[in-house]
């Protein structure tokens, strides 16, 4: 009981939906994605800079 809400708590989730969000990682950072293109985050450690993306589902 206590593994599986700590597991909520840390799962990232698109605000708009609720589904899993695709992550994906390269040299310079991470990327976070609804897979209905719902929210995106971008993540570049060595630049400082962090970006959230709220778009529109795709057609």
């Amino acid at each position: 009981m206590i593994k599986s809400l700590l597991a909520k708590l840390f799962k990232d989730t698109c605000p708009a939906c609720g589904e899993a969000l695709i992550s994906s990682r390269n040299s310079i950072g991470w990327t976070k994605t609804c897979p209905q293109n719902h929210y995106k985050e971008e993540s570049y450690g060595v630049l400082g800079v962090y970006i959230v993306t709220k778009g529109s589902p795709r057609h």
